[in-house]
């Protein structure tokens, strides 16, 4: 009876402590010292979060990941939120651009999104970038305009799957960028942690 007793308290005990992690904010450590620094924008959008890059001449690129049909199709119904939980389905990747980081910070505002900044090596983010341009010109003859969140999107070969979702991928795209993620990524709620 006692060991029973014992037993019901762990449980609470570990759920508890796994529900907490599974609420705090992920933390993202940026490289202490990168060469040659520049800023970089993350759009954390509710559930999921998008990666803005410079590209060199004032302009902004935003990259963001998807499922083909709910993300790039608009096709949010029961269905489809369900499918792209629970089975591996098609994968999209989004681009975007901004005119500069004030286009940008206005979008931002009038949708009540949160911005988050960090600096990273310029060499990263030009190589990244190089990289998620391939990627994205990859499968251009699948692109589509979708007007509701300003991104063209292309269908991706990597397939989106709950434990492959938007925040996954942009924390690939952050540890291409020399940055450390701690916590609980399965939805946005990214902070930055300055060293």
């Amino acid at each position: 009876m006692r060991l029973c007793r014992i037993a019901k308290f762990a449980s609470v005990v570990i759920a508890s402590i796994l529900l907490v992690w599974m609420l705090s904010p992920a933390t993202i450590v940026p490289p202490a010292d990168p060469a040659e620094p520049i800023a970089i924008y993350i759009t954390d959008h509710g559930w999921h979060s998008r990666l803005v890059l410079p590209s060199g001449n004032g302009e902004l690129i935003q990259y963001a990941y998807g499922d083909w049909n709910y993300f790039a199709l608009n096709q949010q119904d029961l269905r489809n939120g369900v499918a792209a939980l629970l089975v591996p389905t098609q994968g999209t990747l989004g681009r975007r651009k901004f005119r500069n980081i004030t286009e940008l910070q206005q979008i931002i505002q009038q949708k009540d999104y949160t911005l988050l900044s960090l600096e990273v090596a310029q060499a990263k983010v030009t190589q990244l970038l190089k990289l998620l341009d391939e990627r994205f010109n990859r499968n251009i003859e699948t692109s589509i305009e979708n007007s509701q969140t300003g991104l063209t999107l292309v269908q991706d070969d990597q397939d989106y799957t709950l434990l492959h979702n938007s925040n996954h991928e942009l924390v690939g795209w952050l540890q291409d960028l020399e940055c450390r993620i701690h916590g609980f990524i399965m939805w946005a709620s990214f902070q930055v942690k300055h060293l």
